[in-house]
């Protein structure tokens, strides 16, 4: 593999998780920056692949801010800044996770940025986007396990945890779609039935409830 590749895949990115974490003695912290990292270099690399409308070529690096699972790198930096965001970061993290696999397997949703070209390794790729929908959540799972303190799962932080989704929804997700015409995810896609996106949007929510319930109680079984 010539180096080019190497660093269009990322693949110096566990090097440099590495260096962090020597660095750092912080393996959330040197974790968080190197997922966040990865998407940052793909669509460095990758951004002509892309086109959307009304977005200038040059802008299509934005989409990495877009989707509700880019939104997790947002909440891990804010737990690890201000560690009482714990309860709203494991919401978070929860409905991205199984949001996600919920999708998949149920409503056979896709990436839909996913592109097929001989420079890109789907196989790092992939791996990413399943370390994406899983790794986090299971930091932070192991975040509140050896420190409880801040893992409030009360309704106040049920409450900002919708708040967290709705926002996205109001100030990130319509006005992409209004702009662009992108619907980030093939399951909201126009010509999906009506009655398939309610099912989904209501599953998502009863997801983010049973994230702060699972989360209740395992700060239960855990003190």
């Amino acid at each position: 593999m010539n180096i080019e590749l190497y660093i269009q895949n990322g693949l110096y990115i566990p090097f440099l998780f590495g260096f962090i974490y020597f660095m750092s003695n912080h393996f959330f912290l040197s974790m968080i920056i190197c997922l966040k990292l990865y998407s940052a270099n793909y669509f460095y690399w990758f951004n002509d692949y892309y086109h959307y409308k009304n977005i200038p070529r040059k802008l299509n690096w934005i989409k990495q801010f877009i989707r509700f699972t880019d939104t997790g790198h947002i909440a891990s930096f804010i737990y690890y800044l201000y560690p009482s965001f714990l309860p709203i970061s494991f919401n978070v993290h929860f409905l991205i996770t199984f949001g996600y696999w919920v999708g998949k397997v149920c409503f056979d949703m896709k990436d839909a940025d996913s592109i097929q070209d001989k420079k890109i390794i789907k196989k790092v790729d992939n791996f990413v986007c399943i370390l994406n929908h899983s790794f986090p959540l299971l930091m932070i799972i192991y975040e509140i396990t050896h420190d409880s303190s801040y893992a409030i799962f009360d309704y106040q932080n049920l409450f900002y945890s919708y708040v967290w989704g709705y926002s996205w929804i109001m100030f990130i997700y319509i006005p992409w779609v209004y702009i662009t015409d992108d619907y980030v995810y093939n399951v909201l896609y126009p010509n999906i039935p009506l009655i398939n996106k309610v099912y989904f949007i209501v599953l998502l929510h009863i997801i983010s409830f049973l994230s702060n319930i699972v989360g209740y109680y395992l700060t239960i079984v855990i003190s």
